[in-house]
């Protein structure tokens, strides 16, 4: 007579992976009822090697499997046992992203980033355009000092950019 299901299950391995006394317990009862169900079907089951080479998801390894994957949580899953039915989901850390776009978030440390509700959130390589802003206490570096617009394109100052005139703040117009 083969080991039965129940009998194979690592109680410490399915608390790794669950950390969760009542997903333990519905695998536990999951597995009991796969042992009720092929009782008597043992010889029936032992003659296919079907299910051997089968792909399968399993909490712990399993040496009659020869293709299984071993289901582990990562970072920002969670997995929750809902009438039976093992329910994963992303943490509110995670972000979701809708289309075939790729986002990358680089933080150095605990960052807030208020999301505009309209508009545009600056990116560092694209050119974007701000409008309805107020800036509390702007400091601007780097600005150019020119005598006009003439002296501030031939600094390079582009059309509508910024440069000053000893503490006068000016845009080029022409």
């Amino acid at each position: 007579m083969s080991q039965k299901v129940r009998d194979k299950l690592d109680r410490r391995l399915l608390g790794e992976v669950f950390n969760n006394p009542r997903m333990i317990r519905a695998m536990e009862a999951q597995a009991q009822a796969v042992d009720v169900a092929t009782e008597g079907l043992s010889t029936q089951a032992e003659a296919t090697e079907a299910i051997q080479d089968a792909s399968v998801i399993v909490l712990a390894s399993n040496a009659a499997f020869s293709n299984e994957r071993i289901l582990e949580l990562g970072q920002g899953l969670s997995g929750v046992d809902e009438d039976g039915k093992l329910k994963l989901s992303t943490s509110s850390k995670v972000p979701i992203v809708n289309g075939d776009f790729t986002l990358l978030l680089t933080l150095a440390g605990d960052t807030t980033v208020a999301i505009p509700l309209g508009g545009i959130l600056a990116t560092v390589a694209n050119v974007e355009t701000f409008s309805n802003k107020t800036l509390a206490a702007p400091k601007i570096d780097g600005l150019g000092n020119y005598a006009d617009d003439t002296a501030a394109a031939a600094g390079g100052v582009p059309v509508k950019g910024i440069y000053r005139t000893g503490s006068i703040l000016k845009t080029r117009v022409a």
